[in-house]
């Protein structure tokens, strides 16, 4: 039997070397966290900290503040688009590939590519794409015969949003093909050639194989969307600052604002908080959906 001396060394030794990790998370993520937590119960000016008022910023922001509501409801939009068309699209795209014999590593990288793009190099262009007069799209709309040379999706409330939607599926769903074409080649032939057995269609080999198969996928890259979109930024601000009329507001750029340009650190604090139980929140919620599915497509 081992001596108990000799386990008590082995679990410091074991601890030496969790120790620096430890020391990293409590420096760079334990202590901002709390210090973010702290800073949103107090009252600031510029970087100083005023006065305690516990709660006040999170009643202004949930109660009093209609751009931070507005801008919670655009990312809460933003985020059911995006997680719903990159996988579903991706989802296509992956089976589109898998069913050609050529030229599948080439799409791959092609359909990947938009992923690995600086964000403020993709908002310049489409931002470029959507400009009136002298952009790809009213040139297109004017070479099929339609007036569009002042179409202006980015300056309209009513299409804003959903033009930095598209940007978000153009730029995300190739990622999401490579991750679901890789799940899809792993899957055994033997299930494919039953269903051919008996005599299910494209669609059905889909619906009742491929699918229910790739639900650890699914879930994996439903909760990357929904993190990354919730906290979407630079492509926003790059492409019209939250604007026309807060019409494309995320809480990301309301937090910038307030933050950088008010000068209100307390409050763009209590801001920030709330979306992270909101994404807390969301990807529970996904966790207690998608996670069962998931755990029976790997047994």
């Amino acid at each position: 039997m081992p001596r108990a001396g000799s386990s008590t060394r082995e679990r410091l030794v074991d601890l030496s070397f969790v120790a620096p990790v430890l020391v990293l998370l409590a420096v760079f993520l334990l202590y901002p966290l709390l210090y973010g937590l702290d800073l949103s119960l107090n009252r600031t000016s510029g970087f100083e900290v005023v006065e305690p008022i516990g709660l006040e910023h999170y009643a202004r922001a949930l109660l009093g503040d209609a751009v931070f509501r507005q801008s919670l409801a655009n990312t809460l939009a933003l985020t059911a688009a995006a997680v719903v068309l990159q996988t579903g699209v991706g989802l296509v795209l992956a089976v589109l590939m898998s069913d050609s014999r050529v030229g599948r590593t080439f799409f791959s990288a092609i359909f990947a590519a938009p992923f690995v793009l600086a964000s403020v190099a993709v908002g310049a262009v489409w931002g470029f794409i959507y400009s009136p007069f002298f952009g790809i799209v009213p040139s297109l709309g004017a070479a099929l015969g339609f007036d569009t040379s002042t179409f202006a999706p980015l300056a309209d409330p009513s299409t804003a949003l959903w033009a930095i939607v598209v940007v978000l599926v153009w730029r995300y769903a190739g990622f999401a093909s490579v991750i679901y074409l890789a799940a899809i080649q792993s899957i055994p032939r033997e299930y494919y050639e039953v269903g051919e057995l008996e005599g299910i269609t494209w669609f059905g080999r889909l619906r009742r194989i491929t699918w229910p198969l790739l639900w650890p996928q699914t879930f994996a890259l439903a909760l990357l969307t929904t993190i990354g979109t919730l906290r979407v930024f630079d492509l926003v601000s790059i492409m019209t600052a939250g604007g026309p009329d807060h019409a494309t507001e995320t809480v990301a750029t309301h937090i910038y604002t307030t933050a950088f340009r008010s000068q209100d650190l307390g409050y763009a604090q209590a801001m920030a908080t709330i979306l992270m139980g909101v994404m807390i929140a969301l990807a529970i919620v996904e966790h207690r959906l998608m996670d069962p599915r998931a755990r029976v497509a790997t047994t």
